[in-house]
């Protein structure tokens, strides 16, 4: 069978991967997007951050993806202190298969030649990937980008998986509505507005639990350090969560659909020496481990780091186009110049681009993620003012404005964690 070729080939249509894929043909480079499932329903809550929405402003521009707009988030401490923000700037809630369609079918459009099957090997050879696929088809590619995910096939083979302790376990529950008029549980439905999500902090438990409002769903989940707890407590633990919304218990099995998923949690050590390039590869997304420590929270740096890679291809493309046109040698913020004897090839400019992306997404939200992971313990195990962190925050927004406004700031991702506690200490301190 004769071989199939495209400049750029990327594996995992997720946001990060189509995302990229997107950028990429629209500037008109030659692209193939790898994956057997296409938009499907990933184990996930689904929250997209206000600043997601924020800087990718087409997330919201069709009605045809339907999601939910939150401003109303419910928190309950371990002590069972309890706290309602109302945020000035909303986030979303998708379905992840409604996501993922938004992202792979606007991919698609731009001209990506998106493949709907799986990468079974791939290797270098000859200064180009080889990379096989589960429908017996053989392409080459002179990039690889691996987006597939926090177990992914890519990574695994490049670099190796992610250690224990760089991992968290998430399990949840999609219950479907019923229709109106049907709803057994309808008296709790009724005292939870429709837009609105809480959030539980266990006691003694480096993690929390969710309820999210879907079009059409209610989606629930646990999520804690792998290794810390069972998945059967984990999984007792949310069943107890989410009898307790709907009046003491589960909805019936009918619309009950269960998932488990790992999500990259780094270690504050794994940070300085993570790997996110090589010699003409590149990992965006989970794939690369960019996720917040603190909340798991992994769309927005989906998003965020195929942006930044595709911002440092173009700008290695444009220095080399720059350097050809004046008869120069190359030189930038990335690296060192080319010797005018020494035109850039091929190698070059992908080194070059990685060097671009590499030093963009330590400065964009590695040195933060990095921070997050250092106060992670500190979290959901410290004390604040004498009382467990997450305790004393809560019960600080009950009666600060300004408290509220920062631990709202916080879950929608716009509040760094570096300055939470001081900013927290400032909120409560200050006379409204």
């Amino acid at each position: 069978m004769t071989d199939l070729y495209s400049e750029i080939a990327i594996v995992g249509a997720g946001p990060a991967g189509a995302h990229l894929a997107s950028r990429l043909a629209a500037e008109g480079r030659d692209v193939v997007l790898f994956d057997p499932k296409g938009a499907w329903e990933k184990p996930c809550g689904g929250g997209v951050p206000t600043r997601a929405i924020r800087e990718f402003a087409y997330l919201l521009e069709s009605s045809n993806y339907p999601c939910k707009l939150i401003r109303h988030i419910t928190l309950f401490s371990p002590l069972d202190h309890r706290v309602s923000l109302t945020v000035d700037e909303p986030f979303a809630i998708y379905s992840r298969q409604v996501l993922n369609g938004l992202v792979l079918d606007r991919a698609i459009e731009a001209g990506v030649r998106f493949q709907r099957a799986g990468v079974t090997d791939f290797s270098r050879e000859g200064g180009s990937w080889r990379i096989q696929t589960d429908r017996g088809e053989t392409w080459r590619a002179r990039f690889l980008v691996g987006a597939d995910g926090a177990a992914s096939f890519i990574r695994r083979r490049l670099v190796g998986i992610f250690s224990k302790r760089d991992l968290a376990l998430a399990f949840g529950y999609n219950v479907k509505d019923e229709p109106d008029g049907v709803d057994s549980n309808k008296s709790r439905a009724d005292d939870i507005a429709n837009d609105e999500v809480i959030v539980r902090f266990p006691k003694d438990f480096t993690g929390y639990l969710w309820a999210f409002p879907r079009p059409g769903v209610m989606n629930f989940g646990v999520a804690s350090k792998l290794g810390e707890r069972t998945s059967d407590e984990l999984r007792t633990l949310l069943s107890k969560f989410v009898c307790d919304y709907y009046d003491g218990r589960m909805p019936e099995p009918a619309r009950v659909s269960f998932f488990g998923a790992k999500i990259p949690t780094l270690d504050f050590g794994t940070w300085k020496g993570l790997q996110a390039t090589g010699d003409a590869w590149a990992l965006i997304g989970d794939a690369a481990g960019f996720c917040d420590p603190i909340t798991g929270e992994g769309i927005y740096y989906a998003f965020k780091s195929a942006d930044l890679l595709a911002d440092s291809l173009a700008s290695a493309a444009a220095l080399a186009s720059a350097a050809k046109s004046n008869g120069s040698p190359a030189k930038s913020e990335a690296g060192a110049a080319t010797s005018e004897r020494e035109p850039l090839t091929e190698e070059d400019l992908y080194a070059r681009a990685n060097a671009f992306y590499d030093e963009r997404w330590r400065e964009s939200f590695g040195r933060e993620l990095e921070n997050a992971s250092a106060r992670l313990p500190r979290f959901y195990r410290g004390f604040f003012f004498g009382q467990v962190f997450t305790d004393a925050m809560i019960r600080f927004a009950r009666h600060h404005r300004g408290v509220r406004t920062v631990l709202g700031r916080a879950i929608t991702g716009d509040q760094s964690y570096v300055t939470l506690k001081r900013d927290l200490l400032r909120s409560a301190l200050r006379v409204f």
